[in-house]
This record gives structure tokens, sequence and C-alpha cells, in this order.
């Protein structure tokens, strides 16, 4: 993820050339571009980050991770241990020949992680989708502000008001899929998960309070107390720059 356009366009034109064939751009958090992740499943997403600091590297690689393994690309300079403190799959070098950088994604693919077909509500719009399938696949609760950058930019992320209205909206959806929506709440920080409804812990749902909070499919855990960035994607990599 970049917002240096210009230059994630030469490296895919690089990549390309290298034989690592890459998909058009679309601007990040646009419907064209939930629609192209949920239509292509990427099996993995190339992160090209040239300005931001460490921490805004971080909460890019743990958003993206929703989706699929992130591998970083790193600029001159750059420290590694932010990346894969993260949870990044791979650091490459972006300064490396084309050919060996598309050998290396190459690599990288045979040995990522499986991505589930993805789930949704039919007739809503991407980016719900995208939200549901999100929610409903993840393997741990998915953290309010990684859903806000991802559905968002990363200088201009959804706001959280916006965000519950959309789960709230998905509410219905989670209960035709026979899921319960999980909603977890403190100190200001929501998390969300689903689980099946006859899990264990996951019995009749209870309305969650306060303004724009999940209320009759959702209840909260019983256990708790500049430039906008575009993504190129084919039928294996999403490189978002």
């Amino acid at each position: 993820m970049s917002v240096d356009e210009t230059s994630s366009s030469t490296l895919a034109t690089r990549l390309n050339r290298a034989g690592l064939a890459l998909g058009a751009a679309v601007r990040w958090g646009s419907e064209s571009a939930c629609a192209s992740v949920l239509e292509r499943r990427p099996a993995m997403i190339l992160l090209d980050v040239p300005t931001t600091e460490a921490d805004g590297l971080a909460r890019l690689v743990r958003a993206a991770s929703l989706i699929a393994p992130v591998a970083v690309l790193r600029h001159q300079g750059r420290d590694a241990v932010a990346a894969f403190s993260a949870g990044a799959f791979d650091v490459l070098d972006r300064q490396r020949p084309a050919p060996e950088l598309a050998w290396r994604i190459h690599a990288d693919l045979r040995r990522r992680p499986t991505v589930p077909a993805p789930r949704g509500p039919a007739g809503s719009t991407a980016s719900q989708r995208l939200l549901f399938d999100v929610i409903a696949r993840a393997q741990a609760p998915v953290c309010c502000h990684h859903l806000r950058l991802l559905l968002g930019t990363p200088c201009l992320p959804m706001t959280l008001r916006a965000l519950k209205a959309r789960i709230q909206r998905l509410l219905p959806v989670f209960a035709d899929h026979g899921l319960a929506l999980i909603v977890d709440q403190q100190w200001g920080l929501a998390t969300y998960r689903a689980r099946t409804a006859d899990a264990p812990g996951a019995g009749p749902s209870q309305p969650a309070q306060g303004a724009g909070q999940p209320s009759h499919a959702a209840r909260r855990d019983s256990r708790s107390g500049g430039a906008q960035p575009h993504v190129g994607i084919d039928s294996d990599v999403t490189i978002q720059t």
C-alpha cells in the first residue's frame, strides 16, 4: 500500500515484464476494489508503502491480513521488524532485480496458507459483502480499528459510527447463515467475531446498548467484563499501492 502511485505503477510494470502478471489497479476502499477482492480472492497481498512510519505500516499489515497473507515490499532503509511483528508473511527488498522479486513472490505463493472461498450476502454492496466475509471467517476477534482502516483509506479510515451502522445492517445476514455475532467492548474498543448459533457460549442474542450498537442479533461476550491507495489484482497476487 503506497501513497506514491507512480512508483507503485513502475513496480507493477517491472514485475509484469519479469513474468508475474498483474491486473489493473483499482482504488482501495472503493466498491470496485472490494468486488475484485471477493471475485478473485487473492492468494497474497503485496504492500508497497514507501513513506509510512513503522506504526502506520503495522496497522496496514494487520488490516490487509484480514483478507489474505501479506508480503511487504521494503524500501531502502526501512526496518522489517515492524512488518513481521504485525504478522507479515514475508518482507521483500523492493530494490532487488524484478526477476528475483517475481520468483520470491512465486515461492511465497507455494507456501502461503489457503484462503477460504468468500462468503457474503447476495444483493448487497461489495464492501458489505467483504465486511461480512472478513468477520464470518476470522479465526480470532476482529478489532474495529482494523475494519475501519480496511474499509477506508490510510489517511481517512471509516468512522466508528459508520462501521457500527454497517454491522447493524448485517445482523439478519449472520442469522440467515446460522451465525451469532459476538460483540465485545472494553474501554472504547470493540471486537467482533462470529460463531455458529448452536456453539457453546453463542446462545440467544441480547441487545447491545448504546447509539449505533448491534441490537437484535448481537450480544456482548459473556466473558468480557494524501492520496488514496490503489490495488492491482490478478488470480494469485494483489498489490496494494
